[in-house]
């Protein structure tokens, strides 16, 4: 029997902090709604709960999500969408264990949960297979980015480049872009796609949305165990307290937002706008207003108060030392 002295306690307590304001960041992005949402939500949910995924999906609502970022898509493309989401959603929560499945062996089932998916993908991949390609790609980059990121901890804190550059990957949001071209039934020309501009322009959509949820996902609870993000990485990286992290991401934001608008002028003048293309830019402002309107609608960020906090952006978060 070992004579070593109980551990100590963790000290636990909560601080008030105002969350920075989010949403008027986004204010140039208008918010559209799809009109399938209510019906094509209740179709996702039960799905899901038939192939025994369990999370409160009603309080999630992922459905509301993918309705905010694919306004105009047509039944069948946002019901996919809504799958899609909300598998994305439920790997980031729960991680992938089904049948014995994770992250670390990912050779054996190359797309992990989005296998559940796998049969309506690939009909989108026959008739799109470019865009099928940019898709897998983007799909294996986020679950190495994933893995890279949970090797990680409170001992190990990157920088912030080295942080946005794995965030950017690890939220999954290139494929929520991505849904933009088959949710639209576009066809990016090669030139457009793959041109500097729009690259960017996806990088600063990408940072504007992973950023503000790492900022309302702080409400959750800080623990030297919580999930790596912005907030912990500016507190390092600027050597300074919670609150001033949190102010600093809403400037970081509103920054971003700035530089987005900036970037899509510039886009537009690189001669390579068509009608796709056009589209598939303004896909990238619903999937902004879309996801940063949804951090306070959704359940899985503020629980039941997004509209206090949307409101007024204080929230008590419990801190374990």
């Amino acid at each position: 029997m070992s004579n070593s002295p109980p551990p100590t306690p963790a000290c636990s307590h909560t601080v008030s902090v105002q969350l920075p304001d989010l949403l008027s960041s986004c204010t140039p992005f208008e918010l559209r709604v799809n009109r399938h949402c209510r019906s094509v939500s209740r179709a996702s949910e039960a799905w899901l709960r038939e192939v025994g995924l369990k999370l409160e999906w009603k309080g999630m609502k992922v459905g509301l999500w993918a309705a905010l970022c694919y306004p105009g898509a047509d039944l069948a493309q946002l019901r996919l969408a809504v799958d899609f989401l909300s598998l994305l959603v439920y790997e980031q929560e729960q991680g992938w264990e089904r049948n014995g499945c994770s992250d670390e062996n990912k050779n054996e089932n190359e797309n992990g949960i989005f296998d559940l998916i796998s049969d309506r993908l690939s009909r989108v991949a026959y008739k799109s297979p470019a865009w099928y390609m940019r898709f897998h790609r983007s799909m294996r980059t986020y679950y190495d980015a994933r893995r890279r990121l949970h090797s990680l901890d409170s001992t190990c804190i990157p920088d912030l480049e080295t942080y946005v550059d794995l965030r950017r990957n690890a939220s999954g949001l290139r494929m929520v872009f991505h849904l933009i071209e088959y949710a639209g039934g576009l066809d990016l020309p090669e030139e457009a796609s793959s041109h500097p501009v729009l690259k960017r322009l996806t990088d600063q959509a990408c940072d504007l949305i992973a950023w503000s949820e790492d900022a309302i996902s702080c409400a959750k609870g800080m623990t030297p165990s919580s999930r790596l993000n912005i907030v912990t990485v500016l507190m390092k990286d600027r050597n300074c307290s919670f609150g001033s992290a949190l102010a600093y991401v809403g400037t970081l934001v509103k920054q971003t937002a700035d530089a987005f608008l900036a970037t899509e002028r510039q886009f537009a003048a690189c001669g390579v706008m068509n009608d796709d293309t056009r589209r598939y830019v303004r896909g990238l402002r619903d999937c902004i207003a879309g996801s940063v309107n949804w951090l306070y609608e959704t359940e899985r960020y503020l629980g039941t108060k997004g509209n206090e906090v949307r409101a007024f952006g204080w929230v008590f978060v419990p801190v374990l030392d």
